[in-house]
């Protein structure tokens, strides 16, 4: 080998190896930055590469919080469900494939061929749903199939869970519990309400490819929601609605409303009303099937009417030809000319009542498949719609028992003390005087026996005593006006008249109760403060909420918000709504063996004189310790005479005796109610015939001086006990507003500034 050849094979070695070296040295510092970069950042990296391959995750849903009542039982929960998942891809690899898994499909499930070919069609397609809500019975015996020699060939098959929600007592509660939409979205009542806290949050199950070429997996599990322990009782919430319905089937009425609460801590113990839904198919049109709703529609109104809500003009289009003689190819033209005019069409807003009721099967589905989106929705609200919470009504002589509390807790008034009834009183020079329940007057009645015989007149120098400040004072102590706070969706305020529009009419009618708009749940807490020893709490329906495990994730402590009187004033107070069950008005109420307090209240609707009544009695027992309150009332009952119907007392009676039992509350007294007083109903509120009035009113003279129970009569001569217990749209018996007052809303804000207009001609009794 020659020199030159010798040198030239000693410098390729050389730089072969300083190659080599540089590659060793690359690959050296190369390891070390990876193993940096995994000990330093490696589950940052790692947990990037999952997020990447979330096109290749499965969602793991959660479970939406459980429902329970205050004993445990299960008011509202989610049942898992199954949906049947093809992926035509798959599917299609083979034909072998293909004809197993389609008679497999077609065995298992009810689907048939034709649906089948249509869901894999898509052949690019990895998810095509083909069932929903399918049962793990019938996922387990398909899944069982494919395990089998038979079946191994079925692919392309899967099925996602998906929970349903239900409610396995029906409508029991519906209003209390509200429903959920699409999506878990609760709508109304707790579901609504605690909405946030019975929602979870969904899970993952990421796929991705291993380093070894396999497919790894990593999940991260769904948080299931919260469970809400409800303070409701669900045997108290059967009992009043199993009331309700034997009512409504019974005697009727257009509207009930019932609450019962514990008075000592505003917990509510059941609530329902006589308009009832199932919230496992709210969107069901079987449940306005005997309602009577009003929905509003646009009507066309000819001519032109300032007062329509809209007006549409529309363009009508005349063509008028016309000949000329113009030159053209032809020697003439003939031309068209397009005339627009426009004509204007007024549209109306109304708002239409249908009752259902009264209409055969073919006219009710007939005329809801003629209601817009909007129309079905305003009619299946009035059924979602609460109406214990979300409905106002003049309360009437309820009422009673603020005006009174109020005026004994700031020293205007003491027990004991005596005012003369003479059947009137002229609140202002010159103007017609408002009337009493019983015209002839009660004569002198103390605090006590006012409220027992509901006297109006009593009432009214009641009010005068305390003033618009001191009366206005107890009416915003008592959230007479506001909202109680209740968690419940949609509660609505009333309204009432403020200090500064409690003029001498405003403030006498108002102390019976007439004038002033509140919700049940207004006064069913305020009520409880009256007999609790003067503690206002804020009324609630949830207890606690508990994680999926069980543990107490918080407690729902009762909330005073305020001391509305004193505990003397409220012993007191006990004592004489006692005395309107045993002595008074509220007879219909009373229970043998038990002391039971209330007060009855009779309100007529507007227009006034049309002989319909909502018909109330809010009460207690027993008197010496309150465990329990209940309000019902009855909005039109179907009879002839409503006002002297009793209604509510009666209901009330008919629902304590079933809730008593199953309280434990035992009898503290062993005397009968009965009600010993005149037969003979006062004349109407309306009526002009004073002389006639007075006549009817003499016969019961010596009852209204008596000490008896006969003088029960001046609030109640029949014994359906309401006939007298309030006048006009508060109180038919008590005092009232002639059919011609109208009420307006100066503010149009519904913020106590409302005043009355038109002939201010009281004609109650």
């Amino acid at each position: 080998m020659s020199k030159r050849s010798k040198l030239f094979l000693k410098g390729m070695r050389r730089k072969t190896k300083i190659a080599y070296l540089l590659v060793v040295g690359v690959l050296v510092a190369l390891t070390i930055r990876v193993v940096y970069i995994n000990v330093a950042n490696g589950k940052e990296y790692s947990e990037a590469v999952v997020l990447q391959m979330d096109y290749n995750s499965t969602d793991i849903p959660y479970e939406r919080g459980e429902i329970l009542d205050r004993n445990g039982n299960v008011l509202a929960n989610s049942e898992k469900t199954y949906s049947l998942i093809l992926e035509p891809v798959n599917i299609l690899i083979t034909e072998k494939g293909k004809a197993a898994t389609r008679a497999a499909v077609l065995e298992y499930f009810d689907v048939s061929g034709d649906d089948f070919d249509k869901h894999i069609a898509n052949e690019d397609s990895y998810y095509e749903v083909v069932l929903k809500d399918l049962p793990y019975t019938k996922v387990k015996a398909f899944e069982d199939y494919c395990k089998t020699d038979e079946g191994a060939d079925v692919i392309g098959v899967r099925f996602e869970t998906v929970y349903k929600r239900n409610y396995p007592n029906g409508s029991l509660a519906c209003h209390l519990l509200g429903y959920t939409a699409s999506g878990n979205v609760g709508q109304g009542g707790i579901e609504g309400y605690y909405n946030d806290y019975l929602n979870g949050v969904d899970g993952k199950t990421y796929r991705y490819m291993s380093g070894s070429g396999g497919v790894d997996s990593e999940t991260v599990a769904a948080q299931n929601g919260e469970t809400v322990v409800s303070t409701i009782d669900m045997n108290i919430q059967k009992i009043i609605e199993d009331n309700i319905t034997e009512y409504m089937q019974n005697t009727g009425a257009k509207q009930i409303g019932i609450i019962a609460m514990d008075p000592n801590n505003g917990e509510i113990l059941g609530m329902a009303s006589s308009r009832t839904y199932d919230p496992n198919d709210p969107m069901n049109t079987q449940a306005l099937r005997n309602m009577t709703v009003t929905v509003t529609q646009e009507v066309e109104i000819e001519g032109a009417d300032e007062n329509a809500d809209s007006l549409i003009s529309v363009e009508s289009a005349k063509k008028n030809t016309t000949a000329t003689t113009e030159s053209s190819e032809d020697g003439t033209t003939t031309e068209s000319s397009t005339e627009a005019t426009t004509e204007q069409k007024n549209v109306k807003t109304e708002e239409v009542e249908y009752d259902f009721s009264k209409m055969s099967d073919e006219e009710f589905q007939s005329t809801i498949d003629g209601f817009t989106s909007d129309q079905l929705y305003e009619a299946l609200n009035y059924v979602w719609q609460n109406y214990c919470i979300s409905d106002v009504f003049e309360p009437g002589s309820t009422y009673k028992a603020f005006t009174i509390a109020g005026a004994m807790e700031d020293g205007v008034i003491s027990d004991g003390d005596e005012f003369l009834c003479d059947g009137s009183q002229v609140v202002v020079e010159g103007e017609s005087p408002i009337y009493c329940s019983y015209r002839a007057g009660h004569g002198m009645v103390d605090v006590k026996r006012a409220l027992a015989v509901s006297c109006n007149d009593a009432l009214m120098q009641i009010a005068d005593k305390e003033g618009p400040e001191t009366f206005d004072k107890y009416q915003m102590i008592f959230n007479i006006g506001s909202k109680t706070g209740i968690d419940l969706e949609g509660e609505t305020t009333g309204i009432k008249y403020d200090v500064e529009n409690l003029n001498p009419t405003e403030l006498a009618t108002s102390s019976f109760g007439q004038g002033v708009t509140t919700s049940m749940i207004q006064m069913a807490a305020g009520f409880c403060s009256v007999i609790n020893g003067g503690n206002y709490y804020v009324p609630h329906v949830v207890k606690r909420l508990l994680d999926s495990d069980g543990n107490v994730v918080e407690n729902m402590d009762p909330v005073l918000v305020r001391k509305t009187i004193s505990k003397e004033v409220s012993d007191y107070m006990k004592t004489y709504l006692q005395a309107v069950v045993e002595e008074g008005t509220g007879y219909a109420a009373g229970i043998e063996g038990y002391t039971i307090g209330g007060k009855t209240g009779t309100a007529e609707k507007l227009p006034r004189g049309n002989g319909k009544y909502v018909l109330s009695f809010i009460g207690f027992t027993p008197v010496e310790n309150p465990q329990i309150m209940l309000y019902v009332v009855v909005d039109e009952p179907h009879v002839e005479d409503q006002s002297g119907s009793g209604a509510g007392a009666k209901l009330f009676n008919q629902v304590m005796q079933d809730l008593l039992p199953y309280l434990n509350v035992y009898s503290t007294n062993g005397d009968d109610v009965a009600y010993d007083g005149t037969e003979e109903p006062l004349s109407s509120a309306f009526d002009t015939d004073t002389e006639t009035a007075d006549t009817e009113a003499a016969t019961e003279d010596a009852a209204a001086e008596d000490t008896s129970a006969e003088d029960t009569s001046a609030e109640d001569t029949s014994t359906d006990d309401t006939s007298a217990d309030d006048t006009s749209y508060d109180d038919t018996a008590d005092d009232s507003y002639t059919a011609d007052d109208t009420w307006e809303d100066d503010s149009g804000t519904g913020d106590g500034t409302d005043t009355w207009s038109g002939d201010e001609d009281y004609s109650g009794e």
